[in-house]
């Protein structure tokens, strides 16, 4: 697979790229707060790599986990918080080692 050079992509060549049509991605972005592509000075959507892979996730619990758009928004978010937990605890382990490596 060729590594992609572009920073931004706009909606037709997302849509393209994961299959689904230019309305369901403007829907999606009102449904999820994690997508949430930049706009260009002409006010047109601009995404990056993250929020094609927030895309696919999307349509992945969608197509392949048979949930609805509130069930995917709710395992995002809980998603999202577990791995916020796990930083923290990464970081107060990171102090606790080094706590003791003082003593």
């Amino acid at each position: 697979m060729q590594a992609n050079t572009k920073l931004y992509y706009d909606t037709n060549e997302v849509a393209e790229m994961v299959g689904c049509e230019p309305s369901a991605l403007r829907f999606w972005e009102k449904k999820f707060p994690q997508l949430n592509p930049k706009r260009d000075a002409r006010n047109r959507r601009r995404y990056t790599e993250r929020d094609i892979e927030i895309i696919r996730k999307i349509m992945h619990q969608r197509d392949k986990q048979g949930r609805t758009i509130k069930g995917a928004r709710e395992q995002m978010r809980r998603k999202e918080e577990s791995q916020l937990l796990i930083q923290r605890l990464m970081r107060v382990r990171k102090f606790l080692v080094e706590l003791q490596e003082t003593l």
